[in-house]
């Protein structure tokens, strides 16, 4: 899908739109089909160049949809290396590594982009811009590693470093060479590789950058790099805080925070769904002048018409979402095998898509055997939400991690009460901020994450209680009803527009 006109907005994501369904990318088409005097391109960056299916139906107004894979397949054949300064190339790597220094990004933004000769000495090259295999496969690439090794971490093993500098700098040499399609605004849907392409195709274009974050990159990245069985610790570093050493792990997550700390300092205004979040942003160096919040939005009329079904076989409890490590999927089966007990009839769905980890599915499948729960839960894979929502009794989520889940907002709007761990701002959903008037109640329950006991004792609470059940979720409501409508979150993003474009 090629157009070369100037969108008035590019939306840069990563890992998300089109490609996968819900939660943010569910966010993106609502927030596209919402704007419809701005025209879009899409920029979706993917782990690699393997073909996917686009999942939605591009709304008229998205011009262009370009993809960017962080790591190629494609080969090319060199003669000779290219002509480039490696102690400018790996001192400017240290600097961004080390400290997130958004001036040392601009350095390799501007070695990207400054034509160089390849060759053998005896047959001088015409001057070309760098493409990633110079930057990456070649001898200056090779002095920038180990100049990259012993100044950020001497006590790794090198070739743990090596593999890591490979994927980690070689992602974002792809977005320092791709493409930059045509836009007034950049508008970067997290930090990491997107907030780094948006800072860069506004300092080649002039633009300007909105940056806006569900969850913390930062901290879902941490999360993903504990949990990484793939990721060897070389360097013993005990139960000290204070060791300055830094192994494999260590330099995974120090790069993720430098994009995040380039993506704060080049934004022109970051935006977040709810005020813990900025507390992350500030740790980072965000500017306070330049953060705000823009809560999710529902279309509650979607909602209105939906009807209960009547003399209900089973009570029903519901997960919607991903089947992937960060929603703990696996808690929620330990908490049916618990609920069951008391409610020896519940019946619990688990209904997203199962095809993004399918290791963890077939483990979650192997668990619900393990448990004898086959005739408990049951995974729906993907269904239409208003399909599914009016035969829940009560919503449940387990994420480790989450931003504000539109799921729960989802589940208020059809008067459902939920029960979520305590992650993101699920406890201000469901209770309430401390500035709320007046006060609506609680719309369910928030327990502590990766505790099945205390997620199965919130459910039976609700279950055994119909009138409790009946007034959170007449709570939850009224509490999207007053604070998370589609309309002001749509006006509040075109005033955002419409700003950074004056």
């Amino acid at each position: 899908m090629t157009d070369t006109r100037c969108a008035d907005v590019c939306l840069v994501v990563e890992g998300c739109y089109p490609f996968v369904t819900g939660g943010v990318s569910s966010w993106l088409d609502w927030l596209i089909r919402e704007q419809k005097d701005k025209s879009f391109s899409v920029l979706a960056i993917t782990a690699d160049d393997s073909v996917q299916d686009v999942k939605y139906s591009l709304p008229d107004n998205v011009l262009n949809l370009e993809v960017l894979p962080l790591s190629t397949t494609q080969k090319r054949m060199r003669l000779g290396d290219p002509k480039i300064d490696a102690s400018v190339f790996g001192d400017a790597l240290v600097r961004l590594w080390e400290n997130g220094d958004a001036d040392a990004f601009d350095v390799l933004c501007d070695l990207a982009m400054t034509p160089a000769r390849r060759g053998f000495p005896s047959v001088p090259g015409r001057a070309v811009r760098p493409d990633h295999a110079d930057l990456i496969s070649s001898t200056p690439a090779w002095d920038a590693i180990e100049n990259c090794a012993n100044n950020l971490a001497p006590e790794a093993a090198f070739s743990d470093f090596f593999w890591a500098w490979r994927t980690l700098v070689g992602g974002m040499v792809s977005v320092l060479t791709s493409p930059v399609p045509p836009a007034r605004i950049y508008h970067a849907i997290s930090t990491g590789y997107a907030g780094l392409f948006a800072v860069r195709a506004a300092r080649e274009t002039g633009a300007r950058i909105a940056l806006t974050e569900h969850g913390i990159y930062t901290n879902e990245r941490r999360i993903d790099m504990v949990m990484a069985d793939w990721l060897g610790d070389r360097v013993r570093k005990g139960f000290t805080l204070k060791d300055p050493r830094r192994d494999t792990r260590d330099l995974w997550i120090a790069m993720f925070e430098s994009f995040a700390k380039v993506a704060y300092a080049r934004a022109d205004r970051i935006t977040t769904l709810y005020s813990a979040n900025q507390g992350f942003q500030r740790a980072l160096g965000a500017p306070e002048n330049r953060l705000s919040v823009i809560p999710n939005g529902i279309a509650l009329e979607r909602f209105d018409d939906l009807k209960r079904p009547s003399n209900k076989a089973r009570p029903v409890v519901g997960l919607i979402g991903r089947v992937v490590p960060i929603k703990d999927i696996e808690a929620c089966i330990r908490a049916a095998a618990v609920i069951r007990e008391t409610v020896p009839d519940v019946e619990v769905l688990i209904i997203g898509p199962t095809d993004e980890n399918p290791e963890y599915y077939e483990a979650c499948k192997k668990r619900v055997s393990e448990l004898n729960l086959d005739t408990t839960v049951r995974f729906m894979g993907r269904m239409n939400i208003f399909e599914i929502l009016t035969s829940l009794d009560v919503l449940l989520l387990t994420s480790i991690s989450e931003a504000q889940p539109l799921v729960l907002l989802e589940a208020g709007a059809a008067r459902i009460p939920c029960v979520a761990t305590d992650v993101g701002s699920c406890r201000e959903i469901i209770e309430g901020s401390e500035t709320e008037s007046p006060a609506l109640g609680r719309g369910g329950f928030v327990v502590p994450p990766m505790d099945p006991d205390a997620l199965a004792a919130a459910v039976i609470c609700l279950l055994s209680d119909e009138t409790l059940r009946l007034e959170c979720g007449e709570a939850l409501r009224a509490r999207v009803e007053q604070s998370f409508t589609s309309r002001s979150s749509s006006a509040a993003y075109a005033a955002l527009y419409e700003e950074l474009v004056a």
